[in-house]
């Protein structure tokens, strides 16, 4: 079978009892596998590109955009991915898509009418500390009020952003640098939550829920440039924690009759990746005698012991950790941690100095890319960087942080891909795919499962091992799993 979209085409045969065809070359899959940036992969804008041809989609056309994108991922090395973990996934993205998650549509309904009342509430003391009413969704409006009428400045030393037209902004990171400035900033920031909420995700879903009671999402294997999943109409990626609201949202979402939701997570899985591309020792050691990673690098970089080690030094510790991952440097290090320059700049040297084959892993990577112009994961998956030659040091140094996170982002991505496929394949043999364990959702790191409750305990330690055996790396991979009635209550 050759095309694009092949997993919609899966669909249709999954749903006819046909047999699925044993050769899959998904087109598009194919293309993003070569260049990750490409603008689009359709077959209308990649036939005149690369093969100087307007798309019909004839089996001529079709075979000879196949014909050279074989030769290219035999070229690049990417055969291997190609075959064995992106086209058996699209078995399994497109049995999660026909699976979907169960919602009560009347759980939802309730929460809709309170959220709005709360949000009406919210207006009206807005309004209050204003001193008359605006719209609060309209930027400019809103920032006459906070800056003109109720003439908030910036804490001491610090100053309010402009958005590029020589507005001050009023965005999120605005907002809260002037938390203690006027209690209109609290009111704002709640109202703006629950908007989101309301708008983005309580009233819609009401909407997208199917015959079945069921959310169907859609998975994307060429949305993202590192190779992680990403989820659309609806986002299932995305759905906020940590309020009361969205706690209620994610409580709407329940499992099928004498089912279980089931949460396999994968524990710090980038930072276990760094640590073994990395060679550090220090890290490897944490991690092989399960010690808190965070604390133990608060610790090493305030020079004190693990038990003196504070919550603040923790927390500084973790963003660094994960900064890490991401090329972070002191100035974005400052913004997240709330330190001075001088004293991320501080931060990050004493973090080198402690954790110096991580500082030497990074360098030889830019030094790679720098000559290649492109950057590769254990798996072969790649990534083009043609702008870490570039003369304007801007984008240069974004294409150094993005040579930095790729090996590492793009690995974690492909030990998920390939734990979902394996436990496909296991549980298939079991004859519990699909009868007895549904894969639902996959989340960043974490797959969500609704599970029989006849044959939870048997299923647990499968999924886990599976998940904590798919890929070896120098520490060991670690999986955290919790369950419950919805989604929200899991523990």
């Amino acid at each position: 079978m050759i095309g694009f979209n092949l997993k919609d085409a899966i669909k249709e045969l999954k749903r006819r009892g046909r047999k699925m065809p044993e050769d899959i070359f998904d087109l598009g899959v194919a293309f993003w596998l070569i260049n990750p940036d490409e603008e689009n992969y359709t077959g209308e804008y990649l036939a005149p590109k690369y093969i100087h041809k307007e798309f019909d989609a004839s089996e001529e056309i079709l075979e000879e955009l196949k014909e050279y994108a074989a030769g290219k991922l035999k070229e690049f090395g990417m055969e291997k991915l190609f075959h064995e973990l992106e086209m058996p996934l699209l078995l399994v993205l497109a049995d999660m898509e026909m699976n979907g998650i169960g919602v009560d549509k009347n759980k939802l309904e309730i929460l809709d009418k309170a959220a709005g009342k709360k949000l009406l509430e919210l207006t009206k003391k807005i309004y209050k500390e204003a001193g008359a009413s605006f719209n609060i969704n309209s930027p400019k409006q809103l920032g006459g009020i906070l800056f003109n009428k109720l003439t908030i400045t910036a804490p001491t030393g610090g100053k309010i952003k402009k958005t590029p037209t020589g507005a001050i902004s009023t965005d999120f990171e605005t907002l809260i640098s002037l938390k203690n400035e006027h209690k209109i900033i609290d009111l704002i920031l709640e109202y703006r939550e629950l908007f989101k909420l309301l708008s983005t995700y309580i009233k819609p879903f009401q909407e997208l829920i199917s015959k079945d009671g069921r959310i169907h999402t859609n998975y994307l294997q060429t949305g993202t440039v590192t190779g992680r999943l990403s989820s659309e109409n609806p986002n299932m990626q995305n759905i906020p924690a940590g309020n009361k609201v969205a706690d209620e949202f994610k409580d709407c979402f329940e499992p099928a009759k004498g089912c279980t939701f089931i949460s396999f997570d994968y524990s710090q899985i980038e930072l276990r990746v760094l640590a073994s591309l990395s060679g550090d020792q220090k890290m490897i050691e944490a991690f092989n005698n399960d010690l808190d990673i965070h604390k133990m690098t608060a610790a090493q970089v305030n020079n004190v012991p693990l038990e003196k080690v504070t919550p603040q030094m923790r927390q500084f510790a973790k963003t660094l950790n994960f900064g890490m991952v991401y090329g972070m440097g002191f100035i974005s290090f400052a913004k997240s941690s709330g330190l001075s320059v001088a004293e991320a700049k501080k931060f990050i040297a004493e973090y080198f100095n402690d954790f110096k084959q991580i500082k030497e892993w990074q360098e030889k990577v830019k030094e790679d890319a720098r000559k290649k112009c492109f950057v590769s994961n254990l798996n072969g998956r790649r990534r083009w960087l043609l702008n870490i030659v570039s003369s304007s040091q801007f984008l240069a140094k974004q294409a150094e942080r993005e040579a930095i996170n790729m090996p590492v982002q793009s690995l974690a991505a492909d030990i998920l891909k390939i734990a979902m496929i394996k436990i496909y394949e296991d549980l298939k043999k079991r004859g519990w795919w699909d009868k007895k364990v549904r894969l639902l959702l996959t989340i960043h790191d974490e797959l969500i499962f609704e599970v029989k409750d006849d044959i939870i305990k048997d299923a647990k330690p499968i999924i886990s091992s599976i998940m904590e055996n798919s890929f070896k790396l120098s520490v060991p991979l670690k999986v955290s799993i919790e369950a419950g009635k919805t989604w929200n209550r899991m523990e």
